[in-house]
């Protein structure tokens, strides 16, 4: 009888053992999950095109404001995500592209968003082509396009209408003229 009580006291301990290390591996994925951009892309599906960004307003250190509403005609909008392997690929790219087109920065939007690697390289390479927001500007933007999965860069017309949308410049589904 003894050696069935500690049996079952044996497989009750095993229980409980499995249910707090499931507990703490569930905390740590969910603790992940919120650190990191998650891997759905909703915004470049078809039914984006022609969509309006959802409304939002920041404000830039030099006290200028962005809005879906100040957004000028034909603004070319850069989602970046440090630490993103198809970002980093992108960025030498993309600035060098802008900085041929003669585009105005006013008309370049780069949002790069918070993430667990330094956003530094990108701020800086980004800023000599385009306005940059970062942080919870960044955030703000990129809920106001539905944005969950980098890169991704838009073209949108005065008011927030996605005129066109990839993973790439060259992958835009309208010309480029950048």
């Amino acid at each position: 009888m003894s050696i069935l009580a500690a049996a079952v006291t044996f497989a009750i301990g095993l229980g409980l053992l499995n249910l707090v290390l499931a507990y703490g591996i569930i905390r740590r994925l969910r603790s992940d999950a919120r650190n990191s951009p998650p891997a759905a892309f909703p915004v470049t599906d078809a039914d984006s095109l022609g969509a309006t960004a959802e409304e939002f307003s920041v404000r830039l250190e030099d006290g200028r404001e962005i809005s879906r509403d100040t957004v000028a005609d034909d603004t070319l909008v850069a989602f970046f995500a440090p630490g993103c392997g198809p970002c980093t690929e992108l960025l030498p790219h993309f600035v060098e592209t802008v900085a041929h087109s003669g585009r105005p920065a006013e008309e370049v939007l780069a949002v790069v968003v918070p993430g667990k690697e330094d956003s530094a390289p990108y701020t800086s390479a980004l800023g000599e082509v385009a306005t940059v927001l970062t942080g919870d500007d960044a955030r703000t933007v990129e809920a106001a396009f539905g944005v969950s999965a980098y890169p991704v860069v838009c073209r949108v017309e005065a008011g927030g209408r996605l005129t066109a949308l990839a993973r790439d410049l060259r992958e835009l589904k309208a010309p480029v003229g950048v």
